[in-house]
């Protein structure tokens, strides 16, 4: 957490973990990575690999993921990062855009983990 954020990046409710404005915060409170997508990127995801492996978890853990990005032009460097460290099956994603409130972040997320396995649904329609 940063000094200056008064909230908790990840709390585990029952079951479910969730992540909130996670951003490439280093040990000292200091952003990492500053105006890099991908790197960002890469160290978010890390970090939220980390706060699951205190729980004995994974990445394949997760069911649920938002991307806050500054602009849409990065979503190709974002997607090309996020596809690196995250392996099939994907869990469902939302990508947002708009300004961020911590100079130099390019990239945030949020996400929602199961201490369970997920299970992939196929949705077939009419």
């Amino acid at each position: 957490m940063h000094a200056l954020i008064p909230n908790k990046e990840a709390v585990r409710a029952g079951d479910l973990i969730f992540f909130g404005g996670v951003l490439s915060w280093d040990e000292d409170g200091t952003l990492k990575y500053p105006y890099n997508v991908e790197q960002q990127t890469e160290a978010i995801l890390r970090r939220i690999e980390g706060y699951l492996k205190t729980e004995a978890l994974g990445l394949e853990h997760l069911v649920y993921v938002t991307v806050y990005l500054t602009d849409i032009r990065h979503y190709d460097v974002m997607n090309r990062a996020y596809r690196r460290v995250m392996k099939d099956p994907l869990p469902p994603r939302k990508v947002v855009t708009g300004p961020l409130t911590v100079t130099g972040a390019l990239v945030e997320m949020t996400a929602v983990a199961s201490v369970h396995p997920p299970q992939v649904l196929s949705l077939t329609g009419s």
